[in-house]
């Protein structure tokens, strides 16, 4: 402090008074965090009146209830516009994470990202709660189940690591949903018996397999390598990380979950702050992005999202050196290299599975529809264009009063948690 002061103002200040400042700023810093639990309730209600139908759920401690006190326990927030982006043009994709936060009332950040066509990440919830376990897990996504209609979770994919109370939270809120583990966490704990790049490589390689003669293809040149390699990897179910065994349905082949590890480090300042300061933070930025990636939108050049174009261009060129024979019908065998893959045009599928797992069109889906003299590009799924994209976009967080507004009862103030 005294070096800033010396370097910026030009001003040699004392040890002492140096100490004396710091004292008053932190003990200034505990009132404020204590003072935000006390207007916690006033601030939860002024979100839901400046943003109709938004869902806030505050939980206080039992325990401290039977001794007559009330202690904040954790929180949840899923604000309306985020819903109706939800329903309105994202895939049925969804990711969980938590995360630390920093400041002095410690807990964790758990939340649910969506992505959309142009792989940002969009925020549909998140929460305040002490640890990461499966009450907590269970307890977010439950509510997460309620504010976005999820049902039992049949058509929709979650991508998450693979922490134990996550996993078991997920199949016993969602029993019909997909769930998928991160590709890189899987890599980050297989390979610590298995460090060469060469085993890396292999191993994403086994991850990049859309089919499973692929899958046991490049498992099978691992095991050439290291038969332990192999068996140690197979021990990680293949159907969570591997494109061979993934539903189609989300029309989203993601192997990762840095989409949500985007959002930690994107908040990554505001999960130092005091919690009415940080959830305000996050809310704001959540409502700056929206305004600005609709603007993205707009200025898009075609109907299809530009990610969505550069991989069917990509696929475009491997169609040119393919070779196509039809049946008369609907049926096309296809060969690129030494691969042979059979595409039927009227049920879109092909058996490398890249177009049912992405909805944009395969090499061998635009060689048969170019030898049909058709637009292969009138095939890209809706998820891609630009009607979906600003269904997602068009709905808007409204601003919040400050807390000169809030109608904050003393009989609603409450303690930090304990770990404060």
């Amino acid at each position: 402090m005294r070096q800033d002061l010396d370097d910026n103002f030009n001003l040699n200040v004392s040890y002492s008074k140096m100490k004396r400042v710091k004292r008053l700023v932190l003990e200034k810093l505990e009132g404020s965090y204590i003072d935000e639990f006390n207007k916690l309730e006033g601030y939860a209600q002024e979100l839901r009146d400046s943003n109709p139908g938004t869902d806030v759920i505050i939980n206080t401690s039992r325990e401290a209830l039977e001794q007559g006190k009330r202690r904040f326990l954790r929180m949840y927030v899923c604000i309306q516009a985020l819903k109706n982006g939800w329903k309105g043009g994202l895939r049925p994709f969804i990711g969980l994470d938590g995360t630390f936060l920093k400041g002095k009332c410690k807990g964790i950040l758990l939340v649910a990202m969506g992505q959309d066509s142009m792989k940002h990440f969009y925020p549909l919830a998140w929460a305040v709660v002490d640890r990461e376990t499966l009450r907590t897990w269970k307890w977010f996504i439950e509510l997460l189940r309620n504010s976005l209609d999820l049902a039992d979770g049949e058509g929709v994919t979650f991508m998450s690591d693979m922490h134990k109370g996550l996993l078991n939270a997920v199949s016993q809120v969602f029993p019909k949903a997909h769930h998928r583990w991160c590709a890189r966490h899987i890599e980050a704990n297989w390979s610590k018996d298995w460090k060469s790049v060469q085993m890396k490589k292999l191993m994403w390689w086994c991850a990049w397999s859309t089919y499973e003669e692929e899958f046991h293809d490049q498992l099978k040149v691992m095991g050439g390598v290291s038969k332990q390699a192999a068996k140690d990897l197979v021990w990680y179910p293949a159907q969570n990380w591997c494109r061979a065994y993934f539903d189609t349905v989300c029309k989203n082949h993601s192997r990762e979950n840095n989409f949500t590890e985007s959002f930690n480090k994107w908040i990554i300042d505001a999960r130092a702050k005091p919690i009415i300061k940080m959830l305000e933070n996050i809310r704001i930025k959540v409502m700056n992005r929206l305004q600005k990636l609709e603007e993205e939108g707009r200025n898009w050049n075609g109907e299809f999202s530009p990610y969505a174009m550069e991989l069917y261009n990509d696929f475009n060129i491997i169609a040119q050196c393919c070779q196509v024979q039809s049946n008369g019908d609907q049926g096309y065998e296809v060969v690129e290299g030494e691969d042979r893959h059979v595409v039927n045009l009227n049920r879109k599928k092909c058996t490398c599975r890249t177009w049912d797992l992405t909805g944009i069109p395969c090499p061998h889906a635009i060689k048969a529809y170019l030898h049909d003299k058709q637009e292969p590009l009138d095939q890209l799924s809706w998820w891609y264009s630009r009607e979906a994209y600003m269904l997602i976009y068009m709905h808007k967080i409204q601003p919040v009063r400050g807390d000169k507004f809030w109608k904050v009862d003393p009989s609603h103030a409450m303690e930090p948690p304990r770990n404060t």
